[in-house]
């Protein structure tokens, strides 16, 4: 792929982003919330779901899908639950594994509001320890096929190529809100495609 195709398809995923994210905040919360339980049911009857130990989850934002009662599953299911760790200032992620919710609720806070395990919280780190069997991804869009645009920051993609080469590769479940289902995304060779997305598909979108 030249430098040009490359440019060109970074302007097409920002401009989509904006189109997306646009359309997000004109969500109702009662639909967001409503659309969240329909996709909570489906990860938690899903037969990957059920046979993975090790579970990699997102602390949602007001724009994705509410992930917290999948946290409280894990918990209770006596599952593994490992969380996101950024480091906005290099692009690295991992997943640190946390052990209880109350301990969720008394982590710092990011820029986004989100707990985050701090640096010098020393915890089992997934590109140390392996051992994620699942990972439940957050999206700023998806194609129903399985290709996924972040928020611009490649961490997702970084740490995916970290760990699947070192670790057998987890499988890869987007979550969505339907208005982030869209019918295609301009895709680079970096850009891991999910193995399944899971949104309302009852919803006319």
């Amino acid at each position: 792929m030249s430098s040009a195709d490359n440019m060109e398809r970074f302007a097409a995923k920002a401009a989509l982003r904006t189109r997306i994210k646009i359309t997000l905040k004109q969500l109702q919360c009662s639909e967001r919330t409503r659309q969240s339980i329909e996709v909570t049911k489906q990860v938690l009857a899903h037969p990957k779901y059920a046979s993975s130990r090790g579970i990699a989850v997102f602390l949602s934002m007001n724009d994705e899908i509410d992930t917290s009662n999948i946290v409280r599953d894990i918990f209770d299911s006596g599952k593994h639950c490992f969380i996101p760790r950024y480091q906005e200032s290099d692009g690295h992620m991992t997943m640190i594994r946390m052990h209880t919710y109350e301990e969720l609720e008394s982590l710092p806070r990011t820029k986004w509001n989100i707990p985050q395990p701090s640096e010098i919280d020393q915890r089992e780190d997934c590109l140390q320890t392996g051992g994620l069997d699942l990972i439940l991804t957050p999206g700023l869009a998806f194609t129903k096929a399985g290709h996924r645009l972040g928020r611009g920051k490649g961490f997702y993609d970084k740490f995916l190529i970290t760990y699947s080469s070192v670790y057998k590769p987890p499988y890869l479940i987007g979550l969505a809100l339907t208005p982030s289902i869209v019918d295609s995304i301009p895709c680079t060779l970096n850009d891991f495609k999910m193995d399944e997305i899971l949104y309302d598909n009852l919803v006319n979108h």
